[in-house]
């Protein structure tokens, strides 16, 4: 029986692992220094207001980082609250979103793509 609960455990873990991309203070830098990318400051003790359509932004890479453990990099950028997201351009902060008083995110996803998109269009001008 314990057999099957470890193979379960292991299971399940391994889908979290393969849905989140997570980066750290170490890597930071490298990973958003290309093109656009979009970054979820994020906590494992406020998992349940994860922004969880973060992986279905499109045209961009993302990112989640835990600020539990890379306070380092939520100082850089004045993260004060979770989940707050934020998309940077080429290793530029261009835009914020922030959470609400109930620590979820204000914005959709469509307001985060549009942002985005905009971006995209404004290479091309």
């Amino acid at each position: 029986m314990k057999k099957y609960i470890y193979w379960l455990l292991l299971l399940l873990l391994c889908n979290v692992c393969i849905g989140q991309d997570f980066i750290n203070k170490d890597d930071f830098s490298d990973k958003i220094a290309k093109d656009i990318v979009a970054v979820e400051f994020w906590a494992g003790w406020n998992a349940q207001n994860e922004f969880k359509e973060l992986n279905k932004l499109k045209e961009c890479m993302v990112y989640r980082i835990d600020i539990t453990h890379n306070m380092e990099v939520q100082s850089k950028y004045n993260v004060s609250a979770i989940p707050t997201i934020i998309i940077f351009e080429s290793g530029r902060m261009k835009e914020v979103f922030g959470p609400n008083i109930m620590f979820q995110l204000e914005a959709d996803k469509k307001t985060i793509q549009n942002s985005i998109d905009t971006l995209l269009l404004n290479k091309f001008q």
